[in-house]
């Protein structure tokens, strides 16, 4: 199965996980109400947070590693299997002290939902070590099969909540750990075969795995702190949830743009990170003309429906949230294209040159949310990250074209050749069955 046929059936994962995804923010939103969502979207920036803090960027260490050195991928595996068993327990324990402590920025949380957020960080870090040993031998099927299921999982877990009107922030933030753990089990039962634990951590070879990580983890961390700017910001300056959860809402519909272009970014990079030297511009090129156009025609859409979306999904109760969500959409666009570019630095071994334009972006956001909040509220917000975006844009595309010699104008637009390779990659199995 070529890349592209490989991406698109990940992008009807994504498609349907949307959905999943859909039908759970809509039973969220309508049972507990701006506040609520507000508390709910702060714990798990926190539980997001704290996965990247704990893993060292050691999963994608891995992933980077083995396909360097392909004939030590299980040692490679087995060191990171034992480091982040370790590291996630003490996160977790780190995590559950820290949501417990400042109750009065994340709420009241009881005992039980803080027991469930110390697991998500083993379980959340497990699923995707399995992922990423799927990733090398890029097995797409079985990679939209875990997002199906854990999505599935979650909204199931939260439809039996809501039908037993149980459905409060501590029920939400359980059926958001067990979505993590159920991705877990099924990733481990598929890539369980690479396990052996007769090999010991050594030294040596974590040592390289961790520094390679910590390069690789700042910029995934860049990238987590980069999304929840805004939501801080906004919590500090406003304070309360309602303001968090109106902005929240309309970020998530601006990430409709998002949908199709993360689900592909694992496997960019596993490919970028194989490619030799003298092909790996003009792929680059393609990549971005393809990206540029789809994330044009999806800011076309998602502003033309984005009013009726969340009046649909969340109700009126969620009005507020449209003004920021019109200006989130292109900033959206703006933070894929960046994120395209991203990938293709991490996956070449330069991972800390994406990390000054993150965190570059991050200052600035941050900056400009102390200048607008205040007088424009939680659309003031939305421009910050627009601007900040495009900022980050700005740098990361002077970097690749020095370093990588990118052409700007290859990458917008779409070609005849682009078209006709798409036709081909989809129709070869069929073409080859009729000949």
């Amino acid at each position: 199965m070529s890349l592209l046929r490989k991406a698109i059936l990940l992008n009807s994962a994504e498609f349907l996980c949307l959905i999943l995804g859909a039908g759970q923010s809509i039973l969220v939103a309508r049972f507990l109400g701006p506040a609520g969502v507000g508390q709910y979207v702060l714990v798990l920036a926190a539980m997001r947070v704290a996965a990247q803090l704990s893993s060292l960027g050691l999963p994608l260490s891995f992933l980077y590693h083995s396909q360097r050195d392909p004939e030590h991928t299980t040692t490679y595996l087995m060191n990171v299997v034992w480091s982040v068993a370790v590291l996630s327990s003490l996160g977790g324990f780190s995590l559950v002290f820290v949501v417990g402590l400042f109750d009065g920025y994340f709420g009241r949380i009881p005992w039980y939902a803080l027991l469930g957020i110390g697991l998500y960080l083993p379980f959340v870090l497990g699923r995707v070590v399995a992922s990423n040993v799927l990733l090398i031998r890029i097995e797409a099927r079985r990679l939209s099969l875990m997002r199906i299921v854990s999505a599935a999982a979650n909204v199931l877990a939260i439809l039996v909540m809501y039908m037993l009107a149980s459905l409060h922030v501590p029920q939400a933030i359980l059926c958001y750990v067990l979505a993590a753990c159920v991705g877990m089990i099924l990733g481990w039962r598929w890539a369980g075969s690479r396990l052996d634990f007769s090999i010991r951590p050594a030294w040596n070879r974590c040592r390289r795995l961790v520094l390679m990580g910590i390069r690789q983890s700042w910029v995934d961390l860049m990238l987590v702190v980069n999304i929840q700017v805004s939501l801080v910001a906004i919590k500090y300056l406003v304070d309360d949830f309602e303001s968090v959860g109106y902005f929240s809402r309309g970020e998530r519909v601006a990430g409709l743009v998002l949908v199709g272009g993360t689900a592909i970014m694992p496997l960019l990079f596993s490919r970028w990170a194989s490619l030799p030297e003298d092909k790996i511009a003009a792929h680059v090129e393609k990549v971005m003309r393809l990206a540029s156009v789809g994330g044009l025609v999806t800011v076309v859409g998602v502003l033309l429906t984005g009013n009726w979306i969340i009046l649909i999904m969340y109700g009126s109760a969620f009005l507020p949230a449209v003004q920021p969500m019109t200006v989130l959409v292109p900033a959206a666009v703006l933070f894929l294209l960046s994120r395209t570019f991203i990938q293709l630095l991490g996956s070449r071994g330069s991972p800390e040159l994406s990390v000054l334009s993150l965190f570059a972006c991050a200052v600035t956001n941050a900056v400009l949310c102390l200048l607008l909040v205040p007088s424009m509220g939680i659309t003031g917000a939305a421009w910050a990250s627009l601007l900040s975006n495009l900022i980050l844009l700005s740098l990361i595309l002077v970097i690749v074209k020095w370093k990588y010699d990118i052409r700007v104008l290859q990458c917008c637009g779409i070609r005849r050749n682009d078209i006709q390779s798409i036709m081909e990659a989809i129709l070869r199995r069929k073409m080859k069955h009729v000949s």
